[in-house]
């Protein structure tokens, strides 16, 4: 994967002179039908199929994780709902309207960690 180097500032020191960073620069997208097509000729399935698969897994995984649900695709990872709120000294003056960032996250498998475990890093642009 290639990077480029980005300089940012120290937030608790302003005045310091900024430090580079590695980032990553992406080579582009890939898309469900893409990807089905992919799986398509790895399997015995049709791209429109596992096209299907993953167009209905992405319809119902919003349901499950509203409702409080870990959802876990094995060795591919967990999603779930997360959010934050703001703080109160008192518990019965919290109110939802104090929750905040409402998100979902994704946990990576360990066969997708593993998979990053060769990635070749090299300088772009």
């Amino acid at each position: 994967m290639k990077y480029k180097l980005t300089p940012k500032a120290n937030p608790q020191d302003r005045a310091a002179a900024p430090k580079y960073y590695a980032v990553p620069v992406y080579a582009g997208e890939k898309n469900l039908k893409q990807l089905s097509q992919e799986i398509a000729d790895l399997s015995s399935l049709s791209p429109g199929d596992v096209y299907n698969v993953l167009i209905t897994l992405v319809s119902i995984l919003p349901k499950h994780t509203r409702d409080g649900f870990k959802v876990s695709l094995g060795d591919f990872g967990s999603f779930k709902a997360s959010f934050s709120s703001e703080g109160v000294d008192d518990p019965k003056k919290f109110n939802t309207t104090l929750v905040r960032g409402k998100k979902v996250i994704y946990l990576a498998g360990k066969d997708v960690k593993k998979g990053l475990d060769d990635m070749r890093l090299e300088q772009g642009q």
